[in-house]
């Protein structure tokens, strides 16, 4: 019996629509999340593989927030010269709740090396990590977690 209990509240805390705005009513206490990062323009991360590094140069909202949030993000090799070109992918993901968002992420890349991210989706408040895919035109596929606290 408490095993369908622990099932009922756990799907009742995630059950709010992630392709809308109506996000659920819940809080979640950042001032204790131990995994998160403090977001600051143009915090860097060398991917995975070592070939891309992962500059998120802006958020808007500042921090990432809860809802739609809009990034803007370098990337660049080893040298520090701009990958243009590459195939992005962002993906936010709660691991908590085993689950991420239905909103894919819309990315452009309105000059060499910046990308343009719409719609990374944080839609609960709670702890999410995003990965960031690149794979540079004819080179290996790199990746890089961004851990961020969504306040309720």
């Amino acid at each position: 019996m408490r095993s369908v209990v622990l099932l009922a509240l756990s799907v009742g805390a995630c059950s709010g629509r992630k392709d809308t705005m109506e996000l659920p009513d819940a809080a979640y206490d950042c001032a204790t999340e131990t995994r998160a990062e403090q977001f600051s323009a143009g915090m860097s991360k060398v991917g995975t593989q070592g070939v891309v590094t992962f500059k998120l140069m802006s958020s808007t909202p500042a921090p990432p927030a809860r809802g739609n949030n809009e990034w803007t993000l370098q990337l660049v090799d080893g040298a520090g010269t701009p990958i243009s070109g590459a195939t992005v992918t962002v993906t936010p993901f709660m691991p908590d709740h085993n689950h991420g968002a239905s909103l894919k992420a819309i990315i452009t890349e309105p000059s060499p090396g910046t990308y343009d991210i719409k719609q990374v989706n944080l839609w609960m408040p709670g702890f999410w990590q995003t990965t960031v895919t690149a794979t540079p035109t004819g080179g290996t596929l790199d990746k890089a977690l961004f851990n961020f606290c969504i306040a309720g």
